[in-house]
């Protein structure tokens, strides 16, 4: 019925390398956007007793999730520090419309956890039904009125739009609070789960909740330690409260009966002759006076009013300007968390829901949405595409670009100003697009030749590519943390693919099997082959020869400067990459653009920022080391080469530059213009386009391998 993720301080979370606070358990149908929404709330609760609960709505994917969460602080962690722990339950439309008020089913619910000490769990039984106390009747609000006087008073917090937003101080504790939530909600039937709430503001704070208990400022307010003297109000709402009815009955005529005859007294008839005889003469007298005042003036009948049922189109119109004023509470509750994008989306609906009512409210929100839509948005998707392991993840970062692009329509739509952070918004799509096709595996970088044997242009063909010693002696390493041995081979799956970028991700050349062994002389890789074939791919390594042989069916061995890169997969996941390099010109490097860096602002070290270290850390140069270097840098190079580089490198290299001459010196108002940008401390762009590069022992120069610019 409902599903669930569990958030706390643990040694292992659910995903690999995670630790500290984490996701322990969740469903896995749970889609990770909505996963990613609710880790970003945290654990808003301190106080090692009691619980904090919270209702709100988040939208994920286009699709907006009813979430009901308990907050706890219990114990010490594996740390031995204060430990606290997230349950959310995470509810759809549908569920919604079949379950009672949100602050009931918090109440109610049997399934809360106040810590998680197992492993983590991918849970099951999402379609299970939610188990549930049994709990008094909502209606009459029998609470509100042991404490506040009347029942009536439980009308406080809705009104004709639905839930009213308003603080509410000096309530009772948690469970008797959400009783009191409880029964204020079941007055609105079905859109009771328009009431987000939350249970203490002083953790949770009262942005986005229109019911807040512990706010006390910045909306009406509500205080029970006064409630009893405050008029109770009027209306259905209140009654329906009060009493437990919904509208007033009327009460039917009764009929009446037919007078029952009066028996005579005896000797009557000769006593009453002379009364009837007066009667019959002042009937006679009235009804002449009667004729005389009816010709002269007869009344109309009484009128009779009838009160029709109002048309179908007033009722579908009342509708609409109750879900309006809903969707209007959601825009705020968007616009307290910054989702500016989903504020946007709810604001349009509002406005195709009720033009007219919108307008009223056209002041208040649409200038707020359209200030700092795209610098939030840009803010928020920035954070995520630039977190570390983003390049590991091309699921994540391919939603990221999605979202950008919606980010782009809906803002069109709404006429956002198209300033600077509008122009970084339209750039955000294509950089995440790009982060999603990088693959980073280790990856040997050697450079040599070719040697190949072609006997005709449809016949087969071989290619050999000589290793040296530091090459063979990398490649010797992986081989021996396989787990060969001389006693046992390793069985692994290894692929060819052309090489004209690194670390460029390749889901359509298949792997084929290949076989690891140890000799006492030799380590030998090889590919697997058909019955009468070589083997497609032989890596052979000892003290003979440290050689490369690819077998082709066909002339492809006969390209003496093809850059080719050979990628060998473990049973465990891990990968070997061996970059065989024959023509470094047809090789650009991989430019990671300016966002690739950051500044330590205290040591003014520039180096790769977090997300692009994996990229860095990924190459192995087999003799010498890699180093970042900025823009006319000079080689040879005698200092250790290093990927943090210092404010003293660019600095020697900008005063170089200034008293340099003659050909190859960059125009004088580009060295102004980077001294210029390095005395306002920007160093990544005074040094702009950095390379990565690889540098011999000698400090000489290799093959630049990355870029920044």
């Amino acid at each position: 019925m409902a599903l669930q993720l569990i958030f706390t301080s643990a040694p292992q979370g659910l995903v690999a390398g995670r630790s500290g606070f984490c996701t322990v358990a969740r469903h896995q149908a749970m889609p990770e956007r909505l996963a990613q929404l609710l880790e970003s709330i945290g654990t808003p609760h301190e106080q090692p007793a009691g619980a904090t609960f919270t209702f709100r709505t988040l939208v994920a994917s286009d699709k907006t999730y009813y979430v009901l969460s308990r907050f706890v602080a219990r114990g010490l962690d594996y740390t031995q520090r204060d430990n606290r722990l997230a349950h959310h339950l995470v509810f759809t439309q549908e569920e919604a419309a079949i379950l009672p008020p949100p602050p009931a089913l918090a109440a109610r619910w049997k399934g809360w956890r106040d810590e998680w000490t197992s492993a983590p769990e991918w849970l099951a039984d999402e379609n299970k039904p939610l188990s549930l106390d049994s709990y008094p009747p909502l209606s009459p609000a029998t609470s509100w009125r042991e404490l506040a006087g009347t029942g009536a008073k439980a009308a406080w917090l809705v009104n004709e739009s639905g839930p009213a937003m308003v603080g509410l101080i000096n309530f009772p504790e948690t469970l008797q609070s959400l009783r009191l939530l409880a029964e204020s909600a079941n007055l609105l039937g079905k859109t009771a789960w328009a009431a987000t709430f939350t249970t203490d503001t002083a953790t949770t704070n009262a942005d986005g909740f229109t019911w807040a208990i512990g706010a006390n400022k910045g909306r009406p307010i509500i205080d029970l330690a006064t409630a009893t003297a405050q008029p109770a109000p009027i209306g259905q709402f209140a009654r329906q409260a009060a009493m437990g009815v919904t509208a007033q009955k009327t009460t039917a005529a009764q009929p009446s009966r037919p007078d029952k005859p009066t028996p005579k007294p005896p000797g009557s008839d000769s006593s009453s002759k002379g009364l009837i005889i007066i009667v019959l003469a002042l009937v006679a007298l009235a009804a002449g006076l009667g004729y005389l005042f009816v010709n002269k003036s007869t009344p109309p009948p009484p009128e009779v009013r009838v009160v029709a049922t109002p048309p179908a189109v007033d009722m579908a119109k009342a509708d609409d300007i109750m879900r309006a004023g809903r969707a209007l509470n959601d825009v705020n509750g968007f616009l307290a968390r910054e989702d500016y994008v989903s504020a946007a989306k709810i604001w349009m609906e509002t406005v195709a829901i009720s033009p007219s009512f919108s307008e009223k409210y056209t002041t208040d929100n649409l200038p707020r949405i359209k200030a700092k839509y795209a610098a939030a948005t840009v803010a928020q998707l920035t954070a995520r595409l630039e977190r570390p392991g983003a390049t590991a993840d091309p699921r994540g970062t391919r939603e990221i670009a999605n979202e950008a692009t919606e980010a782009i329509n809906v803002g069109t739509q709404l006429q956002v100003p198209q300033d600077e952070q509008w122009k970084r918004l339209t750039e955000i799509g294509s950089r995440a697009l790009f982060i999603a096709s990088l693959d980073i595996r280790p990856t040997l970088v050697i450079l040599g030749e070719w040697g190949s044997s072609d006997t005709g242009p449809n016949a087969p063909s071989q290619a050999d590519f000589k290793l040296s010693a530091a090459a063979a002696d990398k490649i010797a390493k992986f081989v021996e943390v396989s787990g060969a041995t001389t006693a046992t081979s390793v069985s692994a799956r290894i692929r060819l693919l052309p090489l004209t970028s690194f670390h460029q991700r390749d889901t359509q050349t298949k792997y084929v099997g290949t076989e690891i062994r140890r000799t006492p002389k030799s380590d030998w890789i090889e590919a697997q082959s058909s019955p009468g074939r070589q083997p497609p791919i032989i890596i052979s390594l000892g003290s003979r020869s440290n050689l490369i042989t690819l077998n082709f069916q066909d002339n492809s061995g006969a390209q003496p400067e093809a850059n080719r890169l050979i990628e060998i997969e473990l049973a465990t996941g891990e990968h070997f990459c061996i970059a065989l390099i024959a023509n470094l010109r047809a090789l650009p490097p991989l430019n990671l653009g300016l966002n690739g860096l950051q500044l330590d602002q205290d040591t003014g070290v520039v180096r790769p920022a977090p997300w692009a270290e994996p990229a860095v850390n990924a190459f192995i140069w087999p003799t010498g080391a890699i180093g970042l270097y900025p823009d006319g840098h000079e080689f040879p190079d005698r200092d250790l080469p290093s990927i943090r580089a210092t404010r003293s490198l660019l600095d020697t290299d900008l005063l170089r530059l200034e008293n340099k001459s003659g050909p190859g010196t960059p125009p004088f108002e580009i060295i102004a213009q980077r001294r210029k940008l390095f005395n306002k401390l920007d160093y990544i762009q005074a040094g702009a386009p950095w390379t990565l590069r690889t540098i011999s022992t000698r400090g000489e120069a290799g093959p630049s391998l990355l870029e920044f610019r």
